[in-house]
């Protein structure tokens, strides 16, 4: 043991020197005065003594057993927490930056860093950085030059006793020593994790199988987070391919619809009852087509991401009572009862118009198309845990219990459905959940064959 392996134990038991001195002299006293009772304190004293020489040694670290659990704690802490931290999101550089945080206050390293490879420049780039004050986007190192980095590509771990910054440039000067583990999946190296050793407390080689364990869960971290990203990018693709063919196909159809109808109504000249049927028909179809492409125009918008210029304080009561008196007509000839209530207070949501509009009227016309003669809808607002429902109940012809997982699918329409309207597009819900997770909100729906069907909305209110 060196000099300075003392100091934490002199740091704790100094302070107890005293304590030791005055019960000595107590006792000297005690057994020359009153000998049985000091007999008792001195076994009590004896004891008290040992006790606090012991916590001086747990606390100073001096035991060997000691400093060998306060170690593993702290690895399994480490990998508990970057599991935690990894898992809470599955933005990539969020990610990143929380484990390179945590690696440095848990595992009390100098720094820590996570570098990807860039494929594009053949380089090593340091993504995250904690713990060390430098830029993270300007420190780069071409992987062709450098040995040790060549060596993580290769995937294996580099111990570095002498920190060299031309092959490092992250380093600084209170950093003496550094790890650095692959981080690899199965075919390939994503980059490396990287953590330094402060000046005086060098990392040895012992350390690297921990931050192998540690680099394995950045590694799936990573992993996952990619998918999340080539996600999105699909799912942003979709978007603007939908975007783009409705606009594309609605002109071509407006013009078919536009023919067919000046031939019908005879302004080319007379038809005979037969092509007048015919050209009907091709009219029909084209409506069908063009609402189908309606639908995914309002779907495309839905999943697009709202800009704070398309928001506006909106009243969805308000919105409601308009919707609703435009469907009055169509229930009416149904014989389905039409009831609404509104929340006595405000009902006021933050959001764009005519996607909140698309929300009632996609769920109201569904109740009423599937709804049978006699039967009820009812649309109600209220307050639920400081958000806004709505919910859409009716009495209709329900949805069988094994289709219900496919509801928000696109293009779906369940079995009953079809039997009760050949025509229909399937995309009604799914505009409807889309719209509605665009805006922060969330959707249930409970439905029973043969009973009905109840669709609750949420939507954060304006304010909160």
């Amino acid at each position: 043991m060196n000099a300075t392996d003392h100091k934490p134990a002199v740091r704790y038991w100094l302070p107890l020197l005293p304590i030791w001195i005055s019960t000595l002299v107590l006792l000297v006293l005690l057994v020359l005065y009153q000998p049985g009772r000091g007999l008792l304190m001195g076994l009590a004293a004896l004891i008290a003594v040992g006790l606090s020489f012991l916590q001086g040694l747990l606390m100073s670290g001096t035991l060997p057993r000691y400093r060998i659990l306060r170690d593993r704690a702290r690895r399994l802490e480490a990998i508990y927490g970057i599991i935690h931290k990894a898992g809470a999101s599955l933005n990539l550089q969020e990610v990143l930056d929380a484990v390179t945080r945590f690696t440095v206050e848990v595992t009390a390293v100098r720094g820590c860093s996570i570098k990807l490879w860039d494929t594009d420049s053949g380089t090593m780039r340091v993504r995250s950085l904690a713990g060390i004050a430098r830029e993270a986007g300007d420190l780069s190192i071409d992987v062709a030059e450098n040995l040790y980095h060549r060596s993580l590509m290769e995937g294996k771990a580099v111990l570095v006793d002498e920190a060299l910054e031309r092959d490092f440039p992250e380093v600084d000067d209170e950093t003496e020593s550094l790890i650095c583990v692959p981080l690899r999946t199965e075919s390939r190296t994503l980059g490396a994790l990287c953590v330094y050793g402060q000046r005086g407390r060098r990392l040895t080689e012992e350390m690297i199988s921990f931050y192998s364990i540690l680099g394995n869960l950045v590694t799936l971290s990573i992993s996952n987070a990619a998918v999340y990203e080539n996600l999105k990018r699909l799912d942003q693709a979709k978007t603007w391919f939908l975007l783009k063919a409705s606009h594309e196909l609605r002109s071509p159809l407006n013009t078919i619809q536009s023919i067919a109808r000046t031939l019908t109504q005879g302004y080319l000249g007379a038809l005979t009852d037969k092509q007048t049927d015919m050209i009907q028909r091709i009219d029909q179809r084209a409506e069908t087509l063009s609402k189908s492409i309606g639908d995914l125009l309002v779907l495309a918008k839905g999943r697009a991401e709202l800009s704070t210029a398309e928001l506006e304080p909106l009243d969805f009561c308000a919105l409601l009572g308009e919707n609703v008196e435009f469907y009055r007509a169509a229930a009416g000839e149904k014989e389905v009862v039409l009831e609404v209530e509104c929340l006595p207070e405000a009902s006021e949501v933050y959001g764009r118009k005519e996607g909140l509009q698309s929300i009632i009227t996609n769920l109201l016309s569904n109740a009423i198309k599937y709804t049978p003669a006699g039967g009820r809808v009812r649309l109600r607002l209220a307050e639920a845990n400081g958000r806004l429902l709505f919910e859409v109940a009716d009495t209709g012809i329900g949805i069988p219990e094994s289709e219900q997982a496919n509801l928000f699918s696109e293009f779906f329409r369940a079995a009953n459905a079809r039997q009760l309207a050949e025509t229909g597009t399937g995309l009604g819900l799914a505009i409807v959940k889309a719209t509605i997770e665009q805006h922060g909100g969330s959707i249930e729906i409970d439905s029973r064959e043969g009973q009905g069907t109840t669709v609750r909305v949420y939507l954060n209110r304006l304010g909160k």
